[in-house]
């Protein structure tokens, strides 16, 4: 874009090879020039935004905000990381119940301590080294708080009555706002597949609108042309024939000239696992187990019909609740074959056994 500088310049210019006269900065030609100079920056500015915040590679900020809500998106907020806290009153108070009102905070320690705090009141009663567990929320947004099992144990303020503190199981849910970049590649990503009403991307941004769907796999000119084939399931299982129906309803009206729809469940292959976990020190086994198969079951509830697990994907997300050392897989254990109309899922008689 032309400069403020490089607009007097050119008029002056311009003005001398007319008349043959260089005016001066406090010339009346001068000042008038200088004037208009600057409407004509503010204009051409102007003109540069509106350009920018038309297109998702340039637009910043609330113009791309809005282009991003005429694709169906929106930017992902800011959110607190929660899970539980589990409170151990000492021995010797036995003859009193032990009271902690919400809002009480922990932490994790350390040089940069990590705060949550609890979202209700939680009561130990008199017994002997009583036991509470009570839901908690970190105080400030961010994926810092996503810690892992075992880390939250102290209290910001020191209770004489209370022996320990501690996470069984890792936090989640703690994220930043998204930023411009992240936004607008997500933004660029859905622009990638052209909604026509058409196509794959439409009746598969259709299908996703529905209740209850949740994943969704389109074969296109299947199973002739002409024809659209399409799968559903829900998070970690397929969906009944009735949302089907219903689904397939909402497409047809929808759908082009001389489209044949044809709606189906995704079928599932479920994987059996027997999963060997050496505890950390300090966890129970108990809070282990649980943990453990709650990330195996929240790892397979992420894949989308067509995907199929994997042996590291399974392993990081067994690490990452915290409360293993090790993980031993099944040596002779293959995942299924990645299918379009199938998806994988956990058998619930899977089970962890503690090493």
């Amino acid at each position: 874009m032309i400069s403020y500088e490089e607009l007097v310049q050119k008029m002056e210019n311009t003005y001398q090879e007319k008349t043959g006269i260089q005016p001066t900065a406090d010339s009346d030609t001068g000042v008038c020039f200088r004037v208009l100079a600057g409407e004509l920056y503010s204009l051409s500015a102007n003109v540069e935004w509106l350009k920018a915040s038309l297109l998702p590679q340039t637009a910043a900020g609330e113009q791309l905000d809005k282009l991003a809500q005429q694709a169906g998106l929106s930017r992902t907020s800011a959110a607190k990381a929660q899970g539980t806290l589990r409170f151990t009153k000492t021995a010797k108070s036995t003859i009193f119940t032990v009271i902690l009102s919400a809002g009480t905070r922990c932490t994790t320690g350390g040089s940069h301590p990590v705060v949550f705090e609890t979202l209700e009141q939680v009561e130990l009663d008199c017994g002997p080294s009583s036991v509470a567990e009570v839901p908690v929320r970190a105080v400030k947004d961010g994926e810092e708080g996503n810690v892992l099992a075992g880390t939250v144990t102290q209290l910001e303020k020191r209770n004489a009555y209370i022996e320990a503190v501690t996470n069984p199981a890792a936090f989640s849910g703690g994220r930043t706002e998204e930023t411009d970049d992240q936004l607008r590649k997500r933004l660029m990503e859905e622009e990638k597949q052209t909604d026509n009403g058409a196509n794959s991307a439409f009746y598969r941004k259709t299908a996703l609108q529905q209740p209850g769907v949740s994943s969704v796999f389109v074969q296109t000119a299947v199973p002739e042309k002409g024809g659209v084939t399409i799968w559903l399931a829900s998070r970690g299982a397929s969906v009944t024939n009735d949302t089907a129906a219903k689904v397939k309803a909402a497409l047809e009206q929808m759908r082009g000239l001389n489209v044949q729809i044809k709606v189906y469940p995704a079928k599932t292959t479920p994987v059996q696992l027997t999963v060997q976990v050496k505890k950390k020190e300090g966890q129970t086994d108990e809070d282990t187990k649980t943990a453990v198969q709650q990330a195996m079951k929240d790892s397979f509830d992420e894949l989308k019909i067509g995907q199929t697990m994997t042996a590291a994907r399974l392993m990081a997300a067994i690490m990452q609740t915290g409360c293993a050392e090790d993980v031993l897989l099944p040596t002779n254990l293959v995942f299924p074959t990645a299918a379009p109309d199938t998806l994988v899922t956990l058998n619930a008689a899977s089970e962890v056994v503690l090493l």
